[in-house]
């Protein structure tokens, strides 16, 4: 799916959580099933893991990778820490979720990681800062986030907004929980220049120079945990983000998407 880039700026984002893709696996349900839906609070969590994750740059000349990554989440009514992401309640009731957020974003690359990318500056992981606001359903939640450089390599920001909902008790398995989540990212000229853009002192013949404006695109995922005990459980999220003509016709990329797929177990104290 495309957006053109006249309508762009106009578009109420959306999608799939980073959180963007980790993010979505602490997230806490807050709706129990009571005729009404009442609210509850999370309980305090502390739990440790280790799994594997798969990534697809969309970046030239460089492959499918994988590599083993720990996982670490501590969760009381107001904090969540789970790896690179960490989040505070600022309010919460049944119907509505206000956070501020903090996150590492992983993207970039260094010269030495393909061939086509010889001669460029590498582009650094950063850390960001912001916000969320959650809309609790009857079937589902709606969120947006913000979140924007801290650490002046993009100076840059990425807004979304995305739909998820969580199946339980799906096909009558009781530890099974499948959740869906489907929306928009609105990536600002600075953050996509910064990560795809091509600088006039790196432009050679094969590889103009190119500036990269803003974009919208589409995301979507699904992520799977299964119960295994009472300590131990199985979790796994495949996600999908579809990169825009603004970031598909640089010099420096060969995919239309970026795909990334999570495998792991945990362990809660």
């Amino acid at each position: 799916m495309i957006i053109p880039k006249n309508q762009q700026k106009h578009i109420i984002l959306t999608s799939i959580s980073l959180l963007t893709i980790l993010s979505g696996i602490v997230r806490a349900n807050l709706i129990k099933e009571k005729g009404k839906a009442d609210y509850a609070r999370p309980s305090n969590i502390f739990s440790v893991g280790a799994g594997v994750i798969i990534t697809k740059d969309p970046y030239k000349g460089i492959d499918t990778q994988s590599r083993g990554i720990p996982f670490f989440l501590y969760r009381t009514n107001k904090l969540s820490i789970y790896g690179p992401m960490m989040s505070y309640s600022l309010f919460e009731d049944e119907y509505w979720q206000i956070k501020a957020l903090a996150k590492v974003r992983f993207e970039g690359y260094e010269q030495d990681d393909s061939s086509f990318l010889q001669g460029m500056d590498d582009r650094q992981w950063t850390l960001e800062m912001g916000g969320s606001l959650s809309r609790i359903l009857t079937i589902g939640n709606i969120t947006t986030d913000l979140a924007a450089d801290i650490l002046n390599e993009h100076k840059g920001y990425e807004l979304r907004l995305y739909y998820s909902y969580d199946f339980r008790n799906i096909f009558k398995i009781p530890a099974l929980t499948v959740t869906p989540n489907i929306g928009l990212a609105y990536r600002s000229r600075q953050l996509n220049d910064y990560y795809y853009g091509v600088r006039e002192s790196e432009a050679i013949a094969g590889r103009p120079a190119y500036n990269v404006g803003d974009s919208t695109g589409l995301m979507s995922g699904l992520r799977v945990n299964y119960k295994l005990s009472e300590k131990l459980s199985l979790m796994s999220l495949i996600s999908f983000e579809w990169l825009d003509d603004e970031i598909r016709n640089s010099p420096i990329i060969d995919e239309d998407y970026i795909e990334s797929f999570l495998l792991g177990i945990t362990y809660k104290f």
